[in-house]
């Protein structure tokens, strides 16, 4: 696989920021001052759903890591895609069109349904719109799980995500079949940046020249089979972000708004975990290894909660001390882990 380009880089934060603007900006229009208040009093605290939902999270992975190496594999996980991308972008038209239609309920469910089933469809017939299913289903899942935990849930759930993502790519590496399933599966589980560049043939080792002609000897693109005909070697290179960690960013900043009613919090994690965001797609660059998203996105904003919290009236400063001290470590954890990986030849990859 080749080296990673910075405009698929810039693809990717794109993604990213896309989801995130959205979402913020959906419960900033929809949800209203009076909506808020009896959300966060009803849901205030840590719960134990959290946690049970963290489980489903868990067991869901394991299902389609069991799905994709089984006999039918890949027909049971294009099924599996169409029922994440179905919901979550049901329930995301159905926000939206039940504060379109506030006197109506048949018609916004009924619109909602009909707009999902035609996205599912949509995407199967037309490939190319992996990525735009991709933005709307983890738009989705973000507002409904942020609208329905409270932030200090939410920031939880995200925290516990975040040390699963770490077992599950360096532990225990199964993401990176999952990775690999929806990348093979052109699922729309994932967003991604996808390119092909032809290099000269004596700059490429042998083995990954035969590999790479292998690799694309089926194409039916007639110009790329001139090129290579003529001694090109085509060389992939792919960035790709799971749907995952775009929707959990989104969750705690909905969460942060419901909870908090503040404009200023929501967009405050949203600009940290950009940041943490660049500084994982820098990590992966320059060691060019796969890294699991969420560690440095929780890093970020425990740095953007901290920040905010001492910017109110009352700031804690022993609360930002310890949440500085939290991010610094995660992401001291993140390099070690990846730079000791790459000298033993180990960093984890997507093939």
């Amino acid at each position: 696989m080749r080296s990673i380009e910075y405009r698929q880089l810039a693809s990717i934060l794109g993604f990213f920021l896309i989801v995130q603007l959205a979402g913020v900006l959906i419960a900033f229009g929809l949800i209203t001052p009076g909506v808020v208040q009896p959300a966060a009093a009803a849901g205030g605290g840590l719960s134990g759903q959290v946690f049970i939902y963290f489980a489903y999270l868990v067991a869901a992975a394991v299902v389609l890591v069991l799905l994709f190496r089984s006999r039918h594999g890949p027909v049971l996980f294009k099924g599996m895609e169409a029922i994440v991308v179905g919901i979550a972008s049901f329930y995301l038209f159905l926000i939206v069109l039940s504060f379109a239609f506030p006197g109506s309920v048949a018609l916004p469910v009924g619109i909602a349904a009909l707009g999902a089933v035609a996205l599912v469809a949509g995407k199967n017939k037309w490939p190319w719109l992996r990525n735009t299913a991709a933005i709307i289903s983890s738009i989705g899942v973000g507002l409904v799980l942020g609208l329905f935990f409270s932030f200090i849930a939410a920031f939880v759930l995200m925290a516990l995500v975040a040390a699963y993502d770490y077992i599950a790519v360096f532990v225990t590496r199964h993401m990176l079949t999952l990775a690999k399933a929806s990348i093979q599966g052109n699922t729309a589980l994932m967003v991604g940046s996808y390119e092909v560049e032809l290099v000269p043939r004596g700059s490429v080792r042998k083995a990954e020249a035969s590999r790479m002609l292998s690799l694309f000897k089926g194409t039916k693109n007639e110009e790329l089979r001139k090129l290579v005909k003529r001694g090109g070697i085509p060389l992939p290179s792919l960035s790709a972000l799971g749907a995952g960690d775009l929707a959990i960013p989104l969750m705690l900043a909905v969460s942060a708004y419901m909870t908090y009613f503040s404009y200023f919090f929501s967009v405050v994690l949203v600009a940290s975990t950009c940041f943490g965001l660049v500084f994982a797609m820098y990590v992966s660059k320059r060691w060019g290894t796969a890294l699991p998203a969420i560690p440095p996105l929780f890093s970020a904003a425990c740095v953007g909660l901290g920040a905010y919290t001492l910017s109110t009236s009352a700031p804690d400063w022993q609360l930002a001390a310890l949440l500085f001290v939290a991010a610094a470590a995660i992401l001291a954890l993140m390099l070690v882990t990846v730079i000791r990986r790459s000298r033993k030849g180990l960093s984890a990859r997507i093939e």
